[in-house]
């Protein structure tokens, strides 16, 4: 559901400003550089990228606001503090490699394209370690694989309320 004004914003950007291919000078060579066409030009490219940026923000922030609202509520798999670490590390990423990607990017585009792609694979890497591999350290390494249908707490011996018991 939150996927859909993205969708929306990038086919209204794919519509209004087409990306087109431009010959420029990089180097004492000629290149193809992907440009900004359409009816708005090249302005309308970054218009709408922090069109694009401002709406991740705002996902971004709901997200942190469902993990601090979220924080106590007891259950045998609580993932708000690592999605709440998680919005964390995209966000602080998202300040510091976009900023410098633009001012990159004119100078060097094969340096940027390097930083770009190594901020993409290190979001994407850090998200899937930090959701996915306690859980796995928790039933693997500290149940041992068992098949555990009650779980009991550390702090009391009784069985958690909710549980098959």
């Amino acid at each position: 559901l939150l996927v859909i004004p993205a969708v929306v914003i990038l086919v209204v950007w794919m519509i209004v400003s087409t990306p087109t291919a431009a010959m420029k000078e990089r180097s004492d060579n000629q290149h193809y550089v992907c440009t900004t066409g359409g009816f708005t030009g090249e302005p309308g490219g970054y218009i709408f990228f922090g069109i694009l940026v401002g709406y991740g923000s705002l996902v971004l922030l709901f997200g942190m606001f469902l993990s601090i609202a979220t924080r106590n509520v007891p259950s045998m798999f609580n993932e708000s503090k690592l999605v709440a670490i998680s919005i964390y590390n995209l966000a602080f990423l998202c300040i510091v490699i976009i900023p410098v990607f633009l001012v990159v990017n004119p100078y060097n585009p094969f340096i940027a394209w390097i930083l770009r792609t190594c901020a993409i694979l290190y979001a994407f890497t850090a998200t899937l370690v930090l959701q996915f591999l306690p859980p796995f350290i928790g039933i693997f390494l500290f149940d041992k694989g068992k098949d555990v249908r009650v779980f009991k707490s550390n702090l009391s011996n009784s069985p958690v309320i909710g549980s098959n018991n």
